[in-house]
């Protein structure tokens, strides 16, 4: 009679027998966790049975140093150095348009642009109407326009 094969699994430095079922299960995810671990992270070359043409196969995680050292360009979020001058120069620019305007055109502006308040309310509130009050909004933008 024909003896029965043993499988034994090795966990924390002994062995231990199992079924066969264990057994195959267990180095299944052995392999899978090999695979997970280093074989997503290595690149691999495989060569071509019938050409012997050698294929590199690069690994599906990328480090950060091994990019920059092939000279990948990374796409930026944030502003370039020019768009931040460029706004931080229109910015003074427009601070220095604001004060010299009159406290009355100050005020609009400020209401309408700062505060988001509608014309149709500020136009109530200073007793005039919602046209008069467009006029002035756009002579005041005019004036910023010339300073400007």
């Amino acid at each position: 009679m024909a003896e029965k094969e043993k499988y034994y699994v090795g966990l924390n430095g002994q062995n231990f027998e199992v079924s066969r079922e264990v057994y195959e299960v267990y180095y299944k995810g052995q392999r899978k966790e090999r695979y997970f671990a280093e074989d997503l992270k290595r690149g691999q070359k495989r060569i071509n049975p019938k050409t012997g043409e050698t294929m590199v196969i690069p690994s599906r995680e990328d480090s950060y140093e091994r990019l920059l050292d092939t000279e990948k360009q990374f796409v930026s979020d944030a502003e370039s150095v020019e768009e931040l001058v460029m706004h931080s120069i229109m910015v003074e620019r427009l601070d220095h348009a604001l004060k010299k305007l009159t406290k009355e055109e100050l005020a609009i502006i400020y209401a309408l642009f700062y505060q988001e308040i509608s014309e149709l309310e500020l136009a109530k509130q200073l007793g005039i109407s919602r046209t008069t009050l467009q006029s002035r909004k756009y002579k005041i933008l005019e004036k910023l326009k010339k300073i400007l």
